[in-house]
């Protein structure tokens, strides 16, 4: 593990200012025989993370500079992996994109320069989760713990995921969804280690039939949940207060900020006991659309 390797990818990413300096002093003092290499392959990404994790100090304690400074280190084999796959530095390094969206989200939630997504990033680390366009694809085996319907229960999957920053036009969709239909069957079935996935799944509060109430026809959101077929439908599951209100845990409806229209609107329907929720659904939409 070559310490200047993830300070440098950390510059490529344009980590937040505030972040480098501890980030460094992290990496000077990470444990050489952490199996920071290990996190680069999807059979070996989340034990080694685990192990990692064992290793290391919670990421309260050090605001997650340490457990940063181990998945950049990562990053840096995972984009020697790429290379070996023939898939290009644009998709890496729109991937780890990642990291500097989760270090700026969890700033302007909580005030601080943290980093406390480590138990999601072992995927992008792991060649198990890209970023395709405007949307993200994690590529998912036979078995995996999530809710499936059941025609796709024993089948590899896609699952979709949302970026803060993702922007959900038709074009962007549709080209998202394309390229991962074409990546998937070429360089990206290397790391399809269980066999071709056979549909593409999304769970998200953006999924939740009571947005439907909430926002015009015309909303990015509602065209995204257009393209799905709904399976299962959680109401209470709580996900929507951090990504729609921006807060860590569900507070009254009260005390909920009210600066876009669709916050105002759905904090109106919690106050009046209404519910949001979450929602998973199967792609039933992907017209063939391809990158440029």
């Amino acid at each position: 593990m070559r310490r200047r390797d993830l300070i440098v990818l950390a510059g490529e990413l344009a980590l937040p200012e505030p972040v480098l300096e501890p980030l460094a002093r992290a990496a000077e003092a990470l444990p050489p025989e952490l199996p920071c290499d290990a996190l680069a392959s999807p059979d070996t990404a989340e034990g080694a993370w685990r192990d990692i994790t064992a290793a290391l100090p919670a990421w309260e304690e050090d605001g997650g500079m340490a457990q940063l400074a181990a998945v950049l280190a990562g990053a840096c084999r995972t984009r020697r992996a790429y290379r070996e796959k023939n898939i290009s530095d644009g998709i890496f390094l729109d991937t780890m994109g990642c990291f500097r969206r989760f270090l700026t989200e969890t700033h302007e939630m909580t005030g601080r320069w943290a980093f406390d997504r480590g138990f999601w990033t072992w995927r992008q680390i792991g060649c198990l989760l890209f970023r395709l366009g405007t949307l993200e694809f994690e590529y998912c085996g036979s078995g995996a713990g999530e809710r499936r319907p059941d025609d796709l229960a024993e089948s590899s999957v896609l699952n979709v995921h949302i970026p803060s920053d993702a922007v959900l036009t038709r074009e962007e969709l549709d080209r998202s969804y394309g390229w991962a239909e074409k990546f998937f069957a070429e360089e990206g079935r290397a790391f399809s280690w269980q066999g071709s996935p056979r549909g593409v799944l999304c769970g998200t509060w953006l999924l939740a039939p009571a947005l439907a109430e909430l926002l015009p026809e015309t909303s990015g959101i509602r065209r995204f949940a257009g393209d799905y077929r709904l399976y299962h439908v959680e109401e209470d599951a709580p996900d929507f207060y951090q990504w729609l209100f921006g807060v860590e845990k569900p507070v009254p409806a009260e005390a909920l900020p009210e600066r876009t229209s669709l916050q105002r609107r759905a904090k109106a329907r919690l106050a009046a006991g209404g519910k949001i929720g979450i929602a998973c659904g199967v792609l039933t939409r992907c017209d063939g659309h391809k990158p440029a």
